[in-house]
């Protein structure tokens, strides 16, 4: 009995539907034609063949191409044009873009399976969706692509309409249209395809990726067989014609991916422009994208990395991911990034995912404590392991128990890092880490642990580029951003860059921490890093190996380089911290670009040492006061600071870069102390 009551209440709502659907019809064909060419705007529109959208350089020349390829053809074979219309619409010249009984059709048989499993749009309705709608499946979608295919109908004839029909239908391998499709399948023009080729590609339409012919060739003869079928059914070639099309060999080309320049920065782009502006005007619209990246540094970033990559492999260091992400302090532009070693073995962007920072973070609340007045270089802090509350942090080999702060944070002890934070707070640090622009802290993060880079989630390579940015910018942090300005396919600016700055410390703090974080390059656990012109940075290894890191910064440029595996595995081989991995890629990449003449800056002359006259000692031994036993232990050239007071977290999954937040008060205590500046670099 309830079986009998469902059936019934589904052919009850199916002719419901379907007089619904009748009588909509029925109206739009009598009346209202002409106000929906007014209301749909459809009116004041033009078919232009589309370009895909274009990314450029910061010098303006182009970098790569987003978006379906299409190539633009004005006339089509008759008989292409007969199979399309045959399986796709055959009522094609009878309807005015609502074909009622397709419709009916496809609602009752989508009733009686208890989903969507057949459609009932028009040619004209596809073009409408395709042009000016998304794919999702819903009647929503369904009631505006009629209304927009009446509206073309009243506007366009059946012949441009299929034309542009043929140009703009999604065929696969990242084409649209019907030219490009037999350009990609058989490297032919359309003109040329014979008619096993045409009811192939008519065959296509109804789902390129099922039918792809490298995945499901057999599939896509069944349907191929189909299309010649429904054109004998409808006469358009007689029953003796159909074995032969059916038998004749298919050529189809062998298909390989466009891999575009730069994947995982095309990837971050696409990603931001989609976010900003949609989908189908990203792929559809034939933007121009103009971005901030430097060809010359984004080239030698790649190659870098993927020279490295090699690299660690032949000395069995297991690091195969590595991400670098360069950024313009002065603007805050994204002038590089490199996700990873191989986009093909691995397509997630490491740049923009957040992973453990490792002692990388210490400059940012030592920062903090220094601009809130509790430290300075020369203030002396407990070395010594002690409990913090049951948290005892450990320092790597010999260590002092009492050190100054400079030395601390070149030498990256532990122990006197962690006396940094709690003398400042973790409640402040992790404020100054907002204002540092650190979009991913939880309140989990709020623990004597972050003074050792233990976080819940992390910090991305590109906002710790962005971050250690503010050092050279004199405290100042700036947003990081990629793209100055879009324009439309007719040339208007419908996007222009607008990002925040605002001063993070004080002229004064950035002045004294700049001064350490360069003797961590000359002295300290980052001298692997060193290269001609004056640089600072900061090295850092998590537990067990599992991120390797370098943050480093000249006056033009901070890049953060992070190595290690996207799924979390120990980095296992000789040598595995961030000293001796991650700032050799950073020390190449810009000895790359200094000898290519990318930065104005050039090394300090080289004084000429004056000749005294020679005194009455002279010839006597004498043993400089720095050389004198009893002297601090110099840590080893990458044997830095492996953080192993955190807890070991699991690898962090996807996840987006957000805005940070823009404090409200940027004023910093130590203003009035004394501002001695570099002057600008030539713009």
């Amino acid at each position: 009995m309830l079986k009998f009551f469902r059936t019934l209440g589904i052919l009850l709502t199916g002719l419901i539907l379907f007089v619904l659907f009748f009588i909509l019809g029925a109206s739009l064909t009598q009346t209202m034609p002409r106000v929906l060419l007014v209301a749909t705007g459809v009116n004041q529109w033009e078919y232009q063949p589309r370009e895909q959208s274009v990314l450029y350089y910061s010098d303006g020349q182009e970098m790569t191409r987003l978006g379906y390829k299409r190539i633009y053809s004005e006339n089509f074979p008759d008989f292409m044009k007969k199979a399309v219309v045959a399986v796709e619409d055959r009522r094609f010249y009878e309807h005015n873009g609502l074909d009622t009984r397709g419709i009916g059709r496809a609602i009752w048989n989508n009733l009686r399976a208890g989903s969507r499993v057949e459609g009932g749009s028009t040619i004209t309705q596809q073009l409408a969706r395709t042009i000016f709608l998304n794919q999702e499946k819903t009647y929503t979608r369904k009631v505006k692509e009629v209304l927009i295919a009446v509206a073309i109908e009243e506007k366009y004839g059946k012949d441009a309409i299929l034309n542009m029909y043929l140009n703009e239908i999604y065929m696969g391998r990242g084409c649209s249209g019907i030219p490009c499709a037999a350009r990609s399948y058989f490297g032919k023009d359309v003109g040329q395809l014979n008619q096993a080729e045409m009811t192939m590609l008519a065959g296509i339409i109804q789902a390129p990726e099922a039918y792809a012919p490298e995945r499901n060739f057999e599939g896509l003869k069944a349907r191929q067989a189909t299309v010649i079928n429904v054109l004998v059914d409808q006469g358009i070639l007689d029953a003796n014609e159909a074995p032969p099309i059916k038998e004749q060999p298919l050529y189809i080309k062998s298909f390989t991916p466009d891999s575009s320049r730069h994947p995982y920065l095309a990837g971050y782009i696409s990603a931001g422009v989609e976010n900003m502006l949609g989908s189908k005007s990203l792929y559809q619209a034939g933007l121009k994208i103009y971005t901030t990246i430097d060809s010359r540094m984004q080239n030698a970033a790649e190659k870098t990395v993927q020279n490295h990559a090699r690299s660690l492999g032949y000395r069995g260091i297991n690091a195969r991911d590595i991400a670098l992400v360069s950024i313009d302090p002065a603007t805050g532009g994204i002038k590089a990034m490199v996700g990873g070693a191989d986009f093909s073995r691995n397509q997630l962007n490491m740049a923009v995912l957040p992973r453990q920072p490792g002692s990388a973070i210490k400059p940012l609340y030592y920062a903090a404590a220094m601009d809130k007045g509790i430290i300075d270089p020369d203030s002396i802090v407990n070395n010594k392991p002690r409990d913090f509350g049951n948290y005892i942090p450990k320092n790597m080999g010999w260590a002092p128990e009492k050190v100054n702060i400079r030395t601390a944070l070149v030498k990256s002890y532990n122990v006197a890092s962690v006396e940094v934070l709690n003398q400042l707070g973790v409640n402040e640090a992790y404020t100054y880490l907002q204002r540092w622009g650190v979009t991913t802290l939880q309140e989990e993060d709020k623990n004597l642990a972050l003074a050792l880079g233990g976080m819940n989630k992390g910090i991305s390579p590109l906002q710790m580029a962005a971050a250690f940015a503010a050092f050279p910018e004199r405290g100042k942090y700036r947003e990081y951003y990629c793209i100055e300005r879009i324009e439309d396919a007719n040339g208007r600016v419908i996007y222009t860059n607008r990002t925040n700055s605002w001063q993070v410390i004080s002229r004064y703090t950035a002045e004294q921490m700049d001064s350490i974080q360069k003797d961590v390059v000359r002295i300290g656990t980052g001298t692997q890093a060193a290269i001609a012109i004056s640089s600072g940075g900061k090295t850092g290894t998590t537990t067990d190996n599992r991120d390797l890191w370098y943050v480093g910064y000249t006056r033009e440029l901070s890049t953060a380089v992070w190595a290690g595996n996207s799924d979390g595995t120990v980095v296992k081989g000789y040598g595995t911290y961030g000293g001796s991995v991650s700032a050799p890629i950073w020390r190449d990449y810009m000895n790359t670009l200094y000898y290519s003449q990318v930065f104005y800056e050039k090394p300090a002359p080289v004084e000429e040492p004056v000749e005294e006259e020679p005194s009455e000692d002279e010839g006597e031994a004498t043993t400089p006061e720095e050389e004198l036993p009893g002297g601090e232990a110099e840590t080893p050239p990458g044997n830095d600071e492996l953080d192993n007071g955190g807890e070991v977290l699991p690898p962090p999954g996807p996840g987006g870069e957000q805005n940070p937040v823009i404090p409200e008060n940027t004023e910093t205590n130590n203003r009035d102390k004394k501002d001695t500046r570099l002057p600008d670099l030539p713009q």
